[in-house]
């Protein structure tokens, strides 16, 4: 099972509380899904949809509508043979006066002979209507990547008039959709995290919100714990470069006048460098007696250096 599919599951199981809701649910589903295909040489108005949930729940809420209106059908994809594609067949529903009714008042105008179907605005006020509205047309053209590998989710439209409307009720929510054109279809679309979280809270997908947002704890923890981890490796791999660096000018020096010959402070920590040389410069400064801190002890090393390049000068 997908991340899309488990919400669409849950999404299938609301019970929307109020008659206006369940109309601009359905109407939501059917704007977004309904399409026209000839069958038997006859065009015919088709729901497809590759969720079982969403074909029972479409087939219940129509049939509450005209209750011999919709032939459900289906057959294994040709692309998967183990995915099944569910077509609930509208024709007779929008032949009959009921369905006829139900188009019409979800502004939905079709034309089977001319294979057309044309939308005209749907103006929804309450606030609850909206998020029924969106939660159709998710469950008829949404999908949502899995979030343990990247955050998307996109709503495919055949109508731009649809697609304007969906972002306009998205934004009313204070979401923050993109679109493009793929084909011959209007992607309406985000790829923040947070966005997402917000409208999956918006269709009352709250399991999969929680779900989400655990998800992104943990990545989050995954990045900052890599991030912690890159940082001491990286000031690790410092600290060994500058100690080897250091250790080779120490080496130069007793090679060319001796470590003896130096000044008893850069003697001492030269010494304890060649003795400890995966040592910090910290913990360099602890050996010392009195003890010196990480600056002082830098301030020797680089003095030996200086030495040694000094040397290294005269030698050429």
């Amino acid at each position: 099972m997908s991340f899309s599919s488990d919400i669409k599951d849950e999404l299938c199981r609301l019970n929307n509380e109020k008659p206006c809701c369940n109309f601009h649910e359905l109407a939501g589903i059917l704007r977004t899904g309904l399409i026209i295909r000839k069958v038997n040489k006859r065009n015919n108005l088709l729901f497809v949809t590759e969720h079982a949930s969403v074909s029972r729940m479409v087939y219940s809420r129509v049939k509450d509508i005209v209750p011999s209106g919709v032939e459900i059908s289906g057959e294994k994809s040709t692309r998967f043979k183990r995915h099944v594609v569910y077509r609930l067949n509208f024709t007779g529903f929008a032949e009959k006066k009921e369905g006829t009714e139900f188009l019409k008042s979800a502004r939905i105008n079709v034309d089977l002979p001319g294979a057309k179907i044309d939308y005209s605005g749907l103006d929804i006020k309450d606030r609850c209507c909206i998020r029924a509205y969106l939660r159709g047309g998710f469950l008829a053209a949404g999908s949502v990547s899995n979030p343990d590998k990247s955050y998307h989710i996109e709503l495919s439209f055949t109508d731009s008039l649809i697609a304007d409307e969906f972002m306009k009720y998205m934004e009313y929510f204070e979401l923050k959709p993109k679109r493009i054109r793929r084909k011959n279809y209007d992607i309406v679309y985000m790829k923040e995290g947070q966005d997402i979280v917000d409208f999956l809270n918006v269709i009352n997908a709250h399991a999969a919100l929680l779900e989400m947002e655990n998800i992104r704890i943990l990545k989050d923890m995954r990045n900052q714990v890599n991030r912690i981890v890159n940082c001491e490796t990286a000031n690790l791999e410092k600290t060994v470069n500058a100690s080897l660096k250091q250790v080779s000018c120490i080496k130069y020096i007793d090679e060319k006048i001796g470590i003896e010959n130096l000044p008893e402070n850069l003697k001492e920590i030269a010494r304890l460098r060649i003795e400890n040389p995966d040592a910090s410069l910290s913990e360099l400064g602890k050996m010392l007696k009195p003890e010196l801190g990480k600056s002082g002890v830098n301030h020797r090393m680089r003095k030996l250096q200086k030495i040694a390049e000094d040397l290294m000068e005269k030698g050429k």
